[in-house]
């Protein structure tokens, strides 16, 4: 006996393999015996009788949302995986992933019952599970086929059977292309494609040996060999897949080698797909509420984020960094903000948004301002609502030389409304004038008189129509929009409406969503609705393109372009607003404080805040950029002949006689009479514009709304 110990260790050493050997041919004899029946009698159930491969599970895929250019603008979803052919995947990966994970996958008829016997020696000696000797296509199996995980022998004799007949339906090559497709990571990367942008920020095909490598003997076990978390345990499978496909012979122990010693990935991916900009977040939201994508809520949540759509928006990038440059270019520092809305009138289309201080910072999307059950949102538009009150006057028979005084501060007493007060604010000047001129300068009091004559719920109607979608209160002060809150969507949309001679386009932000296999389940965009009389439009138009020229938004002018457009500012100036349009482009600015009603006094060179200061200017540096380089493009006029006569606007009697064809000097009083009929006069004038309820244009009825917008 010597000394060192040997001849004392031998025999342990000969008794823990013996021990082993028949602890282990107890177990494989009894899993083999286990087996064998029960292969038999799955293979020849009627439970498992029809193609194997048809009845694999959906794969989960996260939703893709497209620009206009059709480049990818985001993922979201609750998985990331991203399905690829197998051509696409590097030799270098398949290699490594074959190696680690079933080395005979090539040659055996799905199951390898050596691997399976290794396994359970190892299982033995290691005192728990650390092999499951499972081929390539038992895992495929299992994960495309089980719902639950389970590790017994009746689970394992399924898989086996199912294995069997899966290799005799498909290819190897196919076989392995659904598995890499499905195989876990770890930090929801489902898939070799997005494990490897995940966790390298590379392309698939960008693939080198170390990373490979890494990823494939992650495979086994995602969390113990996260490298982020456990980077020893990480190097040291990956130097053992190194060490597999050496004896492979798919690469040489120096590249092993050198791939060894190759650094680990150190910068975590985010654990979920979070969309990080306000406009893939209203797309989102869009897609959940969208009944054409499941009758309930829960069904729209699955598809949207697990059924692999392809959703194509009217996101145009150039323009929606234009308009945060000229936000961020124009706007003040300070607490104040800004948001807009751009749309295409003659489409609909919304190709950008801005829609706070920053998405990451508040996810309160100022451009479309979701309201709640308990709370309609939105904030009041002040004077750029004054255009709907000027299209329901035109269109109930009154003309834009009508006279109207101004006088503030104004009372009106209302049958039905009772009394509401009000005084001039950003315009200044009152006194007795015509309704383009209380327009052009934005008089408070005079479109409180033209209001009451109206009665407010034409205005209130007129607004629905025009496209304000929240409620809009039925209130002496409707008139001069000091009732309801909008959003800078909804008074893009009024606005578009103008710029479209009369046509109503929703807003539009998605064009369409496609299923994966090709289905068209989403189709947006219409020919419109007429909203209102073509000749409204154009006179609307034309008064509004005086407030750019010579009255409250002047700078917002657009040297060499036709350009329509109103300034709104709320009591106290906790709103101020600037909305207009060209032919091609609308866009509506507002500017406030999103978290208060907060005063904006003392702001930057203006001091007080009007929507003829920022909120124009920042419109005007957007709307430059924006159609730089694009077509000049005018408005069609109005006909005047189409306009009744002028006459006084009394807030109780609506259009009466007196100071009938110009504007009464500044400050002079309303008439106290009303003159008699004229005896003798010209002729007629033609039928005044009208307008009613909405309708379709020609070319058929419009797509019924669905989803919030």
């Amino acid at each position: 006996m010597c000394d060192d110990g040997t001849h004392m260790g031998f025999p342990r050493l000969i008794g823990r393999a013996g021990a082993t050997v028949v602890v282990g041919g107890i177990a494989v004899g009894a899993c083999l015996a286990a087996l064998a029946p029960g292969v038999a009698r799955l293979a020849a159930g009627s439970r498992y009788e029809g193609r194997v491969g048809h009845r694999l599970s959906v794969l989960d895929e996260p939703t893709r949302i497209y620009d206009r250019n059709g480049d990818l603008l985001d993922t979201i979803g609750l998985i990331d995986r991203r399905p690829v052919r197998l051509a696409a995947v590097p030799q270098v990966l398949v290699d490594a992933v074959v190696a680690t994970e079933d080395r005979t996958f090539y040659d055996n008829p799905g199951v390898d019952a050596a691997a399976m016997v290794r396994a359970l020696l190892t299982n033995v000696e290691a005192g728990e599970l650390e092999q499951g000797g499972s081929t390539i296509t038992q895992q495929l199996v299992k994960n495309r086929m089980f719902r639950k995980p389970r590790r017994d022998l009746g689970r394992k004799a399924r898989e086996v059977a199912l294995a069997l007949r899966l290799t005799r339906e498909w290819s190897k090559d196919r076989i392995l292309e659904e598995y890499l497709n499905t195989v876990y990571f770890g930090r929801n990367a489902y898939g070799v494609r997005a494990a490897a942008e995940r966790f390298f920020g590379k392309d698939l095909a960008d693939l080198e040996l170390a990373e490979a490598a890494l990823l494939a003997g992650v495979i086994a076990n995602p969390s113990r060999y996260d490298p982020f978390l456990y980077p020893a345990a990480a190097r040291r499978r990956r130097a053992t897949v190194l060490g597999r496909m050496v004896r492979a012979g798919s690469i040489t122990p120096t590249e092993a080698r050198r791939a060894g010693t190759a650094p680990l990935p150190t910068v975590a991916p985010e654990p979920e797909l979070r969309s990080d900009g306000y406009y893939v977040n209203w797309v989102k939201e869009l897609l959940l509420a969208d009944r054409r994508l499941g009758d309930t809520p829960q069904a729209r949540y699955r598809r949207v984020f697990r059924g692999g759509l392809r959703v194509e928006t009217a996101f145009d990038p150039r323009l929606s960094l234009l308009a945060q440059s000229a936000v961020s270019e124009v706007l003040p520092d300070g607490r104040f903000t800004a948001a807009m809305a751009v749309l295409d009138p003659r489409t609909g289309e919304v190709p950008a948004i801005v829609a706070g201080p920053g998405f990451e910072r508040s996810q309160v999307n100022l451009a479309t301002m979701p309201g709640t059950a308990t709370n309609p949102g939105g904030r009041q538009p002040g004077s750029t609502f004054k255009p709907v009150t000027l299209a329901a006057a035109l269109e109930n028979g009154y003309s834009p030389n009508d006279t109207v005084d101004g006088t503030s501060p104004c009372t009106v007493t209302l049958r039905g409304y009772g009394t509401g007060r009000t005084q001039n604010a950003e315009g200044g000047g009152g006194g007795v004038r015509t309704i383009r001129s209380a327009t052009v300068g934005s008089v408070n009091c005079a479109y409180f008189r033209l209001g009451a004559a109206l009665r407010p719920s034409t205005v209130v109607e007129m607004a629905h129509r025009l496209g304000v979608r929240r409620d809009v209160a039925d209130v002496l002060v409707t008139s001069i929009g000091s009732a309801s809150g909008v959003s800078p969507l909804e008074m893009a949309t009024v606005y578009g409406t103008f710029a479209a001679e009369g046509i109503r386009h929703d807003p539009v932000f998605i064009r369409r969503v496609v299923d994966r296999d090709g289905t068209v389940l989403v189709r947006n965009g219409t020919a419109g609705v007429r909203a209102i009389d073509v000749e409204v439009a154009r006179t609307v138009t034309d008064v509004l393109r005086g407030v750019i020229t010579s009255g409250t938004g002047t700078r917002a002018r657009l040297p060499g372009r036709d350009a329509a457009g109103k300034t709104g500012t709320t009591d106290n100036k906790a709103n101020a607003w600037f909305a207009g349009y060209t032919p091609q482009l609308v866009a509506a600015v507002w500017m406030g404080d999103p978290a208060a009603y907060t005063p904006m006094r003392n702001v930057g060179r203006f001091g007080a805040v009007y929507g003829g200061t920022y909120p124009a200017m920042i419109w005007q540096r957007f709307m430059a950029a924006a159609l730089e380089g694009a077509p000049v493009l005018r408005f069609t006029p109005p006909d005047p002949r189409r306009w009744p006569s002028a006459r006084y606007v009394s807030p109780e009697r609506g259009r009466v006689r007196g100071w009938s064809t110009t504007a009464a000097p500044e400050g002079a009083p309303p008439p106290t009479t009303v003159a008699p009929p004229p005896t003798a006069g010209p002729p007629a004038p033609a039928p005044p514009i009208t307008g009613g309820p909405a309708r379709p244009v020609p070319g058929g009825p419009p797509r019924p709304a669905r989803g919030p917008w």
